[in-house]
């Protein structure tokens, strides 16, 4: 994945426009370590997002629908694409069905900002 640890993660976010869509940006932003390398609205937009930026890291959030991010993770997988899978929940039901997706990281919304330096870490030393 990532041959130098001190190379700026490239992160992908997959989220509907909104709050939650300018939250992550601005988490990812604000970080010296993370190179913000595209934002999209949804899967479709992810796949060729992904072949183009080779992204270390696709975050999805909630908003976007369980069966368009099972099926973007899906892709991932049988592409054999390196970039990891974190989705954003916000509900147990949604923490249970997101664990079916296939994700490589499942966390609550709220708990991004305690976690993400450790998610960072783990792809780092990979």
């Amino acid at each position: 994945m990532m041959s130098n640890p001190d190379q700026k993660t490239r992160v992908l976010v997959v989220s509907l426009p909104g709050f939650m869509q300018n939250m992550l940006c601005e988490t990812f932003n604000n970080r010296l370590d993370v190179d913000l390398v595209g934002v999209v609205g949804g899967g479709l937009s992810a796949v060729s997002t992904i072949q183009q930026k080779q992204p270390d890291l696709v975050v999805i959030d909630s908003s976007v629908p369980v069966s368009e991010a099972k099926a973007l993770i899906l892709w991932m997988k049988e592409e054999n694409q390196q970039a990891r899978s974190l989705v954003l929940v916000d509900t147990t039901q949604q923490s249970n069905k997101a664990a079916g997706t296939g994700a490589d990281i499942v966390l609550r919304s709220y708990s991004l900002g305690d976690h993400l330096d450790r998610v960072l870490e783990d792809l780092r030393s990979k």
